[in-house]
């Protein structure tokens, strides 16, 4: 609490729609939501914030469109589940970033004017509706620093000389939004990458293969690439994925490879065998 005062939950559905959360293996319904959120309105708290990420593998327009639909029922519930009209959910967003070690490192980063242009279609979405508009509250970011994280995160040794260049063109603290330039960076992009036949879409709005070389092969994090590969099907195919703490061991690589093994609970008591299974069992 703040002041004696209550402060906001904070709730991360992150797709906007059941079968987009699917996708990112996040089992969280609208109904458990909504439940949720109720049970905070209906207990004095007056304010949520739900986050989620524009740019999904396989997102559409329709997806982030329920992001509105998904506030408007929140506010809907917490006014009959409170009694008051004063309450008010934010809907937080960021544009999601594919990053290595992980089932989506093979996938292409939305464009910058994709992202912009769903979250230009969300606000309008949520600003139409004037029985809750106002008890919603909008905050994103426009898409061009995620092209610069995406550049950076799945880059090779050649952006290092894109970072120099950005350098030497006056770039500092570009994590600062005051000091940030995307054009800056587009330039030393233009002026470095040509002269080995690439560009910024190579890294970052192009999907990769199965047996492509990766930046990033050398480094080992536990996870077998083949499970990773598998797992990316999967989430194409909309395919949820147990939580390996109360299932059989999956046979991702990390525990058997790692040294290390399963416990839940305070007590570090092992209560799962780590017997490996297939993928169709």
């Amino acid at each position: 609490s703040r002041n004696g005062r209550r402060s906001g939950l904070t709730f991360a559905p992150e797709g906007g729609s059941e079968r987009l959360r699917k996708v990112i293996n996040k089992m969280v319904s609208q109904e458990d939501l909504i439940r949720t959120v109720s049970t905070a309105y209906a207990n004095g708290w007056r304010q949520v914030k739900l986050y989620f990420m524009c740019g999904l593998p396989t997102e559409t327009d329709e997806d982030v469109l329920e992001i509105a639909a998904m506030a408007r029922e929140v506010i809907k519930a917490g006014r009959a589940a409170s009694g008051h009209k004063d309450i008010r959910c934010t809907v937080s967003i960021g544009g999601f970033v594919p990053k290595p070690h992980t089932p989506f490192q093979w996938a292409a980063q939305a464009d910058h004017e994709t992202i912009d242009r769903r979250l230009k279609l969300l606000r309008t979405a949520i600003n139409s509706d004037r029985s809750v508009g106002r008890a919603i509250g909008v905050r994103y970011h426009d898409g061009k620093p995620g092209i610069v994280e995406g550049l950076l995160s799945r880059g090779d040794r050649r952006i290092g000389a894109v970072i120099e260049e950005v350098w030497r063109q006056g770039g500092r603290f570009d994590g600062w939004n005051e000091h940030f330039s995307y054009d800056r960076w587009m330039a030393a992009c233009a002026q470095v990458l040509p002269s080995y036949g690439l560009d910024v879409d190579w890294y970052t709005t192009r999907e990769r293969t199965e047996h492509e070389v990766l930046p990033w092969d050398h480094l080992d994090s536990g996870l077998d690439k083949e499970w990773l590969w598998a797992d990316w099907q999967d989430a194409l195919s909309e395919q949820e994925q147990d939580d390996c703490r109360w299932t059989p061991c999956f046979d991702c690589g990390v525990c058997p490879g790692m040294g290390t093994d399963i416990q839940i609970g305070p007590t570090g008591v092992k209560l799962l065998p780590l017997t490996p299974v297939s993928a169709s069992t």
